[in-house]
């Protein structure tokens, strides 16, 4: 049986060329296979897409010469709500050997 579970991530760009910051919020479905092996899909605006690190393109300027890095909470902010219970998580976690 393969386990699927979704997650957001916000990623920060910034281009080194003319210095163009932008951030995006991306989607990213999990899969493991059982066996503690896990595939990793991203997709923006619905659609499958490169690592968020990898093959970016200066909205402005067109450059590819662009930094990106996983965005932090702001202080304060909580992070959303999961459905179920926090003892399922475990579970799964150690089942996928993460915890």
């Amino acid at each position: 049986m393969q386990d699927a579970w979704s997650s957001r991530e916000a990623w920060v760009y910034e281009c080194l060329c003319c210095e163009t910051t932008w951030d995006e919020v991306l989607e990213v479905r999990h899969f493991g296979d059982g066996h503690g092996n896990e595939a990793v899909i991203y997709e923006r605006g619905g659609q499958p897409c490169t690592t968020p690190w990898t093959d970016c393109l200066c909205p402005k300027c067109q450059s590819r010469n662009v930094k990106a890095w996983a965005a932090t909470r702001k202080a304060g902010e909580l992070p959303p709500v999961r459905s179920g219970s926090d003892v399922a998580m475990v579970f799964h976690l150690r089942r996928i050997h993460a915890w």
